[in-house]
């Protein structure tokens, strides 16, 4: 057994188009990491604006660590309240947030993230009010009701909606209830490895490139013939060939997404790991109580059911149809036509079955409320679309092994 599994995974190593993909996706991935972290911007406490790894440096001085209690945030706030109310570091411009330029640039720019969380939890969802406004109207209130508030406010108007039952507004609001205290500090690499996660679409693409021959190959070079009258080929082989299809999703998936997540970590470093995920989405209302680096996890693991999903549907397409292209063309087809599907423009229904598709992926992030009633159960959406992805994933393998096995060859 082991050795037909090595000779299919050699026959799928082989094929020129899948190296020619794997060479390319990598080549543009390496592109796509450098400019990322060429793009980074900070500026200091001086004012001085700084890009690439230098503003990685920057970043690293000015967000230390900090514990969002009640006197840090109060501190901040009124930090804020004085400048605008000096005549020496205010302005009448709403650009600069009623700051004076110099002190635009010395304070705010530096402490934006800071600024934006804190303003973001006091403003009511929907509201217009520039900072200065929120920060007047609520110095002095408790930080973590206001957060409470906002969030719970959030929900309902999802509920109102119809994007939540009942039930589910319920399940948020306890989530939300029961949220670590607020932290602040450094977090670049995790933040931008959340980022990458609409990689995992050309992942699943060459994926399907890969072993879109393990069944239609046989096909076209007639080999279906000789292979299902062997002793073992209506069993062990073809068990083999469907097994070395989930090798190499495995290996493809996570050999690139660790590269390149290693390659953050390495020039961006692992600080903020234990940083609240709260901090990735500084102007929304956050449901999950997850650490950045608990959040990158469930990331990268949520990508690889979803690519296994498109993989079971990949092996099913090559057991179904007679020639490898044609799978490569539907398989693209079901991974592209959704990304241009928006949840929003359907009902609940709608939207709830289009975020399982495995190309939507790409319209992840944190900051969804999206959760699934199954009786008295809430599962939010990564769960949800784990087991859905991972039955999916075995069903469609299970078809194709059957489809195949079961084809009549000419005699």
């Amino acid at each position: 057994m082991g050795g037909m599994i090595k000779y299919e995974w050699k026959k799928i190593w082989s094929n020129k188009l899948a190296q020619l993909s794997i060479i390319g996706c990598g080549l543009f991935l390496v592109f796509c990491v450098w400019s990322s972290i060429m793009q980074i911007s900070a500026t200091n406490e001086k004012g001085e604006n700084f890009s690439g790894m230098s503003a990685v440096e920057v970043m690293k001085n000015t967000q230390q660590k900090i514990e969002l209690t009640q006197a840090k945030v109060d501190e901040i706030v009124k930090q804020y309240l004085k400048y605008i109310s000096d005549s020496s570091t205010n302005s009448e411009s709403e650009t600069y947030h009623y700051l004076s330029e110099e002190a635009y640039r010395t304070f705010y720019l530096p402490n934006k993230d800071l600024l934006s969380l804190i303003t973001n939890v006091y403003r009511e969802p929907g509201s217009g009010s520039s900072m200065k406004e929120v920060l007047e109207e609520n110095v002095g209130k408790d930080f973590q009701e206001a957060q409470i508030k906002r969030d719970n406010t959030y929900i309902g108007l999802k509920k109102e909606q119809g994007r939540l039952t009942p039930s589910e507004a319920n399940y948020w609001k306890e989530k939300t209830e029961n949220l670590q205290e607020y932290q602040y500090g450094y977090h670049k690499s995790w933040s931008m490895i959340l980022d990458t996660l609409t990689w995992s679409v050309l992942i699943m693409m060459i994926i399907c490139i890969g072993i879109a021959p393990i069944f239609a190959g046989e096909y076209q070079s007639k080999c279906d013939s000789l292979i299902l009258c062997m002793k073992y080929g209506k069993s062990k082989l073809v068990f083999a060939k469907t097994i070395s299809g989930w090798l190499y999703a495995t290996c493809v998936y996570w050999g690139i997404t660790l590269i390149y997540s290693s390659v953050y970590m390495i020039f961006l470093g692992t600080r903020g790991a234990d940083l609240p995920i709260q901090l990735k989405y500084p102007a929304m209302s956050v449901g999950y109580n997850l650490t950045m680096g608990e959040a990158v996890g469930i990331a990268l693991l949520l990508g690889y059911f979803f690519t296994l999903g498109i993989m079971g549907i990949t092996l099913f397409l090559s057991a179904l149809l007679k020639n490898a292209y044609a799978v490569i063309i539907v398989a693209f087809l079901l991974t592209i036509i959704p990304t241009f599907l928006s949840p929003d423009t359907g009902g609940y229904v709608w939207s709830h079955v289009l975020s399982l598709l495995p190309s939507k992926i790409a319209d992840f992030s944190f900051q969804s409320y999206t959760a699934y009633s199954i009786g008295n159960i809430v599962l939010n959406w990564p769960v949800m679309a784990i087991l859905v992805n991972a039955i999916a994933a075995v069903l469609f393998s299970v078809l194709g092994f059957i489809i195949f096995r079961r084809h009549q060859v000419n005699k």
